[in-house]
């Protein structure tokens, strides 16, 4: 067997032996009672950020999607039935109350679609990649003169940031997600983990800012009840 699969297996096991055989209860009440998380997030495809592990949640708290840069296109993009079917299966099956899209420092994804283009490691073009970051680049080239007003170390973070709220935007294409919004039945969340500080921060629309994430549990819930405009004021 291969290392990298054996190292997979031995993981398994040591869950099989330990976690579950501590928490057998558990997964048994998952399996008879189905799941009820009150909770769906979307974030990046990145093997560095799980949600699941960032936010400490266990198995049926949180409906989890995933696709490369965290993107939520408009509802009448035909490149986009995977994540509308887990939309709707969030929404209108599963009901869950808050709905968080979640970015992360140093995405390739966001780096690709600033270029407009994704190529591989021997240069080759990656068609279906180009074509699935377009949501963003058409998005991003009309801030591209405010974005070079940064340190350049500060560019991949603005727009890493303007990627979520593009996401966020977009769900309110879907007509289910903005009456519910609107009815106080469902809450949207923008997050952002920076992986080198292991620091999530919570976006706060009234001040155009993602604030750490301490600030979010001692004060209310920051959420979003508006459809986002995209401002270059976004930090």
């Amino acid at each position: 067997m291969d290392k990298t699969i054996q190292k997979i297996a031995r993981g398994y096991l040591r869950f099989r032996a330990d976690f579950l055989a501590e928490s057998g209860d558990f997964y048994r009440s998952l399996a008879s009672h189905g799941q009820k998380p009150r909770v769906a997030i979307i974030s990046c495809s990145d093997s560095r950020v799980d949600p699941a592990v960032i936010t400490d949640t266990k198995p049926g708290e949180m409906f989890v999607l995933r696709n490369v840069a965290n993107v939520i296109p408009e509802r009448t993009s035909e490149t986009a039935w995977g994540v509308r079917a887990a939309l709707q299966f969030a929404i209108e099956v599963l009901e869950v109350d808050h709905f968080v899209v979640c970015g992360h420092s140093g995405c390739g994804g966001i780096q690709a679609a600033r270029r407009n283009e994704m190529r591989g490691p021997q240069g080759q073009r990656l068609d279906d990649l180009s074509v699935w970051l377009r949501h963003l680049s058409d998005k991003f080239a009309p801030l591209e003169d405010q974005a070079n007003k940064l340190e350049p170390e500060l560019r991949d973070e603005f727009y890493e940031k303007i990627g979520i709220i593009n996401s966020i935007g977009n769900l309110f294409s879907f007509p289910e997600i903005e009456r519910r919004v609107k009815e106080g039945k469902l809450h949207l969340h923008g997050w952002y983990f920076d992986i080198q500080r292991g620091e999530l921060m919570a976006y706060d629309a009234p001040t155009y800012s993602f604030v750490p994430f301490d600030k979010l549990v001692e004060a209310s819930s920051i959420s979003v009840a508006d459809p986002i405009q995209f401002d270059s004021r976004i930090r």
